[in-house]
């Protein structure tokens, strides 16, 4: 075989191995070096892929594509910046166990370091934040081809593993790189014929969910059995059924359970909004858990950890599948690797229920106070009523992606979820970033193939303006709410705003951008409602549209801040006329 054979199907054999692998979504951005692999992709049939001439927001919308499948997209870019621009989104990816698989294409191994043109040093360039990295070697015959696919094969189970995460596989293609038809009748392509009309996979692998131990499991059942006043904590889950199954087995033994935003429950009509009750200094006070079970990862707000670590439990147990250290207050007496669910269904039965701390009138008042502050419908629209209109008209057939910051908090603390269906919700909170959201909620939409609404800051919407030209697309139809208060709102609410009469021009980073120039320069649908009624009609149309449109809610920081500062004073007082 000549060069351009060799190089045309090395790189058929990669790609094809990664389809059937089930790494068959390819995010490919445009260059030169990358052509044998863009085209190997783009001449597959089982190939579905996406262009997007930013590496950037390529890598966020890989990301969203994982967290809504559970698979790994495969990243494909040229030389020199192009992998670069990869690295916060494989950070993200890394912090939250996401799959994924970055193939970069290289320059080959005399022009490293020699001056030429669109070269660094691509090898390894993830560092710790990659699963497994490779440099493969220049394609050539020396090299077998069996050895090429159980690579791949392995980079695939690695990107699937316990953790989950980023996997890359770096390429030095040499010139000429145009693809000209291999002879497989040649030597070296005789070890994968069988392979090439067999259309399985060379090498098979299987990801088990782990099981707890039974020594695990006897420990946590004799510490729930003696517990005085437990606490089930469902923080970042991946897989619905395990928020379910913690939520069942905190109804049967009647233990109350904080359900994070995260958790994949917090917008269940079942849910009981346990981070309104530690809000009140009075129901911290009351209620001090001596056994904390952990469900999963991190949560959003403060609470509990604030009370907890004032008034610290006996034990503090951490449940989920992922051997990463997950501990920032260092307050861990057991922790069990293995599969939420599984640990759920091995603790039932394991108490009796008992009558704990009472907050259905609390609750209930809570409920009516945040509506009439926010939620009248002649009133402002504003971030918090968003937030709860969202919640209350999203059906179980459409998703929620919200940005880090003021969305999440809003969301969290003040939904009004009224469905029984869960609704698929999820945000990056690896590193909790706000780069790369509008990307990445495009990327989930994707992934789910059904519409979803973004939750998104003006700040975060700006960072990543460029990806509004994924919306046109019916694959990535999104609904695109802006909580415009012009700055980084949630500075606003940190001791730094006390502190200095700098806050805009240091941290806030104000802003007067159109954002209704921002859609009709993409070609969207734009909306700017006034007030909570018009939000209703407006998103309840949106909901069944057929088009993306972004959605403009316009405030102050300043508003925002009183009204939560009112909002939490209201139900601080609730907990102290219910719990005192």
């Amino acid at each position: 075989m000549n060069h351009k054979q060799v190089t045309t199907l090395w790189c058929t054999v990669i790609v094809e191995e990664l389809i059937r692998q089930g790494a068959g979504f390819f995010c490919i951005s445009p260059g030169s070096r990358s052509t044998p692999l863009t085209l190997a992709v783009a001449n597959n049939p089982k190939a579905r892929f996406r262009m997007f001439p930013d590496e950037r927001s390529s890598g966020f919308y890989a990301l969203g594509y994982a967290r809504a499948t559970g698979l790994p997209a495969v990243l494909v870019c040229t030389s020199g910046t192009a992998v670069a621009n990869y690295f916060p989104a494989v950070v993200e990816a890394s912090a939250d166990a996401q799959p994924m698989i970055v193939l970069s294409t290289d320059r080959p191994f005399e022009l490293i370091d020699a001056g030429a043109n669109q070269t660094i040093r691509q090898q390894n360039i993830f560092g710790t934040y990659s699963r497994w990295s490779l440099e493969l070697p220049a394609p050539g015959t020396e090299t077998p081809l069996p050895s090429l696919l159980s690579t791949v094969d392995h980079a695939v189970q690695r990107s699937f593993g316990s953790p989950a995460g980023p996997v890359h596989l770096n390429l030095p293609l040499r010139e000429p790189l145009e693809p000209e038809s291999p002879d497989m009748e040649e030597p070296w392509a005789a070890p994968i014929r069988e392979w090439i009309a067999s259309g399985k996979p060379w090498g098979r692998f299987e990801i088990a969910r782990k099981e707890p131990s039974a020594q695990g499991i006897a420990e946590l059942r004799e510490i729930l059995a003696n517990a005085e006043r437990p606490l089930f904590v469902a923080g970042y889950l991946d897989n619905t059924a395990d928020g379910e199954a913690i939520d069942a087995l905190a109804r049967s033994l009647d233990i109350p359970l904080f359900s994070d935003l995260t958790s994949g429950i917090r917008l269940s009509r079942n849910c009981t909004p346990w981070q309104l009750a530690f809000l009140s200094d009075t129901f911290t006070e009351q209620f001090r858990p001596d056994v904390v079970i952990h469900f999963g990862g991190g949560v959003i707000g403060k609470q509990p950890a604030s009370a907890i670590r004032k008034h610290p439990p006996l034990h503090y147990v951490l449940v989920r599948e992922q051997p990463d250290r997950f501990n920032p207050d260092h307050n861990l007496t057991l922790s069990i690797e293995a599969s939420p669910a599984s640990v759920a269904a091995a603790l039932s039965g394991s108490r009796q229920p008992r009558k704990g701390i009472d907050g259905t009138a609390f609750f209930s008042e809570a409920a009516k106070a945040i509506e009439a502050e926010t939620c009248i419908p002649g009133k402002a629209v504003t971030e918090v009523s968003a937030a709860r209109i969202v919640s209350s008209l999203t059906d179980g057939n459409h998703a929620i992606f919200i940005s880090n910051s003021m969305p999440a908090r809003n969301m969290d603390l003040f939904t009004a979820p009224v469905t029984d269906k869960p609704i698929r919700t999820t945000l990056n909170r690896g590193v909790s970033g706000i780069d790369g959201i509008i990307s990445t909620a495009a990327g989930f939409a994707t992934g789910l193939n059904a519409p979803t609404t973004l939750l998104i800051g003006d700040i975060s919407f700006l960072h990543d303006l460029n990806a509004l030209s994924l919306l046109n697309h019916a694959w990535n139809r999104l609904i695109v709410i802006v909580l415009n208060n012009h700055g980084g709102g949630i500075f606003s609410f940190l001791p730094i705003a006390r502190e200095t009469d700098r806050l805009d021009e240091c941290f806030a980073t104000p802003q007067e951008f159109s954002i209704e120039s921002a859609a009709k320069t993409f070609g969207l649908d734009y909306a700017h409602p006034k007030t909570n009624g018009e939000f209703a009609e407006l998103y309840k149309k949106a909901l069944s549209g057929a088009r993306s449109i972004i959605i403009e809610i316009e405030g102050t920081r300043q508003e925002n801040l009183l009204l939560h500062r009112t909002l939490q004073a209201k139900i601080k007082a609730l907990g102290t006329e219910h719990f005192s």
